[in-house]
């Protein structure tokens, strides 16, 4: 049975009897792969007991059912696990850290694999973030304050955020 070409869904073939069971297949693929969201990529055993729809990243040297997974998608049906490998620029949201992860060849540490963020033909948040002296009183607190304010301005300007 021909699969599409990045994840594997299964494709419906001419003629084919029981189409409704490759159709559902694939429907539950895309439930899986579509805005993932795992619990945690730390998790080296498969833990048991686990609702359907949970979803890990399976870390390497895994073991048990996740044996050989390293760094799937690994989705339990309540059944049994599923597997999906990740294609480069596969975005996953890890749960018990709350950070987005990426997949590039290997999962990302939780950097965002940009430059910069592009708004309106604008590229923001692309300079490397200013380092600003906060006053520190005395009698020439309104000239420090203003340099802090124009070290600020600078700031977002080098970002994008203000011209």
């Amino acid at each position: 049975m021909p699969d599409t070409p990045r994840f594997a869904l299964p494709l419906l073939e001419a003629g084919q009897a029981q189409k409704e069971v490759t159709h559902n297949e694939a429907l539950l693929a895309l439930d899986r792969l579509l805005h993932v969201r795992v619990e945690t990529r730390g998790l080296g055993v498969p833990p048991a007991g686990v609702a359907p729809g949970v979803a890990y990243l399976v870390p390497a040297g895994a073991s048990g059912a996740w044996a050989g997974q390293a760094d799937s998608i690994a989705s339990h049906d309540g059944f049994g696990w599923n597997f999906a490998a990740p294609v480069p620029g596969v975005v996953a949201y890890v749960a018990d850290e709350a950070v987005f992860v990426h997949f590039d060849g290997a999962w990302s540490d939780g950097a965002w694999p940009a430059a910069g963020l592009r708004v309106g033909g604008r590229t923001l948040l692309a300079a490397l973030p200013a380092t600003i002296a906060e006053p520190v009183g005395g009698t020439l607190v309104d000239t420090e304050c203003r340099n802090v304010v124009s070290a600020m301005i600078g700031a977002l300007r080098a970002q994008g955020v203000i011209a």
